[in-house]
């Protein structure tokens, strides 16, 4: 009896929010599965466990593990003895970029995820004894993928405002292959394979190492091809950085004067809203893409539709 009034009251702490993750006296900690002594420890090992992810992936979990980290430092606690309000106040303070600008719901619901997935694994591996990550509710961002939709016209308008030679034919390629930025700066000229119809294949590893294949048409296809050379295959097509085609991707925008807003990213969703557009079946652009659910890519179909019931209205 004297046990279960231990555990009811330590319940009872933990339904008032008030106890720390340090207190000795309330809930036994997990067995500890770690050898991390510090929140920097704990972090390194949790980003080694995500070694499988993309580059960009775990350059984010880094970027936002230490920043959430810190933020509870500068409350004067860690991870270990933060109680559920010092998380939610780490997470307040995190709603502006690292630049000082009021973060995006998007970027917001980004980085509530990581926080949730480090919180998880520093509970799941022993390091803390409360799980804070269920408590956090952020309401889900909606996904606007209609007003980031480029026109046909101011595709062809971005590419031709691009400088001749490799900086066109890469914006070709992130357009007509519907590459992500990470798949486009680290495509290698074994990725690129000549088929017989003039047309070239790009065998692209994309997110978690998934592998899909997509086709460029001739004319972008020899292109590539003619940069090729002597090049070694494990050589890169473009050995450029995501952020200097992000800086290339701005330069033609602003020169075509299409807005501010267009991004490497705008060249694939405008692939997959023109494709659909022109025909392409839901099916073939999601493997295009490489996403792996259809509800996915339906995204692009909804935010352009070709009918609506109020064209059946009386006006």
């Amino acid at each position: 009896l004297a046990e279960c009034d231990l555990v009811i009251e330590a319940i009872a702490e933990r339904m008032d929010w008030k106890t720390s993750i340090a207190d000795e006296a309330a809930e036994r900690l997990p067995a500890l599965h770690t050898n991390a002594r510090s929140d920097r420890d704990l972090v390194a090992v949790w980003l080694k466990a995500h070694v499988d992810s993309s580059a960009h992936t775990r350059r984010a979990y880094d970027r936002i593990g230490h920043r959430f980290i810190a933020a509870l430092a500068a409350r004067g606690v860690t991870l270990r003895s933060a109680i559920l309000d010092d998380v939610q106040a780490a997470l307040e303070a995190m709603r502006t970029t690292d630049k000082g600008t009021p973060a995006s719901p998007a970027t917001l619901s980004t980085y509530v995820a990581v926080v949730k997935s480090l919180l998880g694994f520093a509970h799941n591996v022993g390091f803390t004894r409360f799980n804070a990550a269920p408590l956090i509710k952020l309401k889900r961002a909606p996904r606007r993928i209609a007003e980031k939709l480029m026109p046909e016209v101011d595709v062809q308008l971005l590419i031709r405002a691009a400088r001749q030679g490799r900086n066109r034919l890469m914006l070709e390629v992130a357009y007509y292959g519907a590459l992500r930025v990470s798949e486009l700066v680290g495509l290698s000229w074994r990725q690129v394979i000549p088929r017989e119809s003039g047309e070239v294949q790009l065998a692209v590893v994309g997110k978690g190492d998934k592998a899909r294949n997509v086709l460029l048409p001739p004319e972008i296809g020899s292109a590539v091809l003619a940069m090729h050379g002597d090049a070694p295959a494990s050589d890169r097509v473009f050995p450029i950085t995501a952020r200097r085609f992000a800086y290339i991707v701005k330069a033609a925008a602003k020169k075509a004067g299409i807005g501010a807003h267009i991004s490497p990213h705008s060249l694939r969703h405008a692939h997959a809203s023109h494709a659909i557009e022109n025909g392409a079946s839901i099916a073939l652009v999601s493997a295009t893409l490489g996403h792996s659910d259809l509800k996915v890519t339906s995204v692009y179909a909804h935010a352009r539709p070709e009918d609506s019931s109020s064209r059946f209205l009386k006006r």
